[in-house]
């Protein structure tokens, strides 16, 4: 009786996580486009925006190309279900994920893998001239930032000990934040996250320019419900992105429920801000930099494999092995 009351708890767990996942991104993209136009000195749209956008983008009528296969329809519903397969391994406010165990960094990563590779495939589908331009972007700039992304979550689970996500930012707590290999693996994934979440200076989210898009150009053929789909498991990739950064860069609040509702409130509402202000933080970064030409972005990206490698290096100078 006992295992299975355990059983139910960590089910309704898992429920609350994933839907504060799919409650929470829509949200925090509106915010990220408000706080641009507060640079921009405009009024800008409502932070509910991205809701009112997905809701339309439902009730709109779907055109598929001739040409596309089962790839092009099963693309939009394998993007969303993996990057909710990433989400149930990244800690939440509470600094519980539902899918803890070890390894977890890795799953991360193959999710998110295993998304770009459908939605490459799926730009090609269409057979139109830019969807193949943007899958080749893509997967260009993914094999620049993946090696980055999974080198850097190794230097943390060598820091910790654990390659669990909820194991490494429990541990974090009591590693100094001015630690050096901790401070370089920051850099590298910042500058990661950026390109997985294709904005300025790698891509731009808000342009429908042909000749210099990347995410969006694999985009182009959708439409209706599907193209919601992929909207939405962008903005939760986004969020999961920003989540994981917030808990290198400060992973306090995390609580154990026997606090109380107060407690976990709190807890919920710090987590908020630190993945708020980080979202203003990349919004201000948008403001204030262009994108860079596609021919410079190797240089750009190539910054964040030699951060990881060197926060690598660096872990193994001061403690003397890995």
């Amino acid at each position: 009786m006992d295992e299975l009351l355990i059983m139910l708890t960590r089910l309704l767990m898992g429920l609350g996580h994933l839907a504060l996942i799919l409650v929470a991104a829509p949200l925090l993209q509106g915010f990220i486009k408000k706080s641009k136009a507060f640079w921009q000195m405009r009024q800008g749209p409502s932070v509910l925006q991205p809701y009112r956008d997905l809701r339309k983008l439902l009730q709109k009528e779907e055109l598929i190309s001739e040409h596309a296969s089962w790839i092009f329809l099963l693309t939009p519903r394998i993007a969303l279900a993996g990057t909710l397969m990433a989400g149930l391994v990244i800690p939440n406010a509470w600094g519980w994920a539902p899918l803890n165990g070890w390894g977890d960094l890795f799953l991360f990563g193959a999710s998110l893998g295993l998304v770009r590779l459908f939605l490459t495939l799926a730009g090609l589908e269409g057979a139109g001239t830019f969807g193949g331009m943007g899958s080749s972007r893509e997967l260009f700039v993914g094999l620049l930032t993946e090696p980055a992304l999974l080198l850097g979550l190794i230097v943390l689970a060598f820091i910790t000990e654990t390659t669990s996500l909820q194991g490494i930012t429990s541990a974090l707590v009591g590693v100094s934040p001015i630690f050096a290999p901790r401070l370089l693996v920051l850099l590298a994934l910042g500058i990661v996250s950026i390109a997985e979440m294709g904005r300025i200076p790698v891509d731009n989210p808000d342009t429908h320019l042909e000749l210099t898009m990347i995410h969006e150009g694999m985009l182009l053929e959708y439409s209706g419900t599907s193209l919601a789909l992929l909207s939405f498991s962008e903005q939760i990739k986004q969020l999961l992105l920003l989540c994981l950064l917030a808990q290198i860069v400060w992973p306090s609040g995390l609580i154990s429920g026997s606090i109380g509702l107060v407690g976990l409130l709190w807890a919920l509402g710090f987590a908020g801000i630190k993945v708020a202000v980080l979202g203003f933080f990349f919004a201000t970064v948008e403001s204030l930099f262009v994108k860079r030409r596609l021919f410079l972005l190797p240089g750009y990206l190539a910054t964040s494999t030699a951060t990881a490698i060197l926060a690598l290096v660096s872990l193994w100078f001061i403690r003397g092995q890995i």
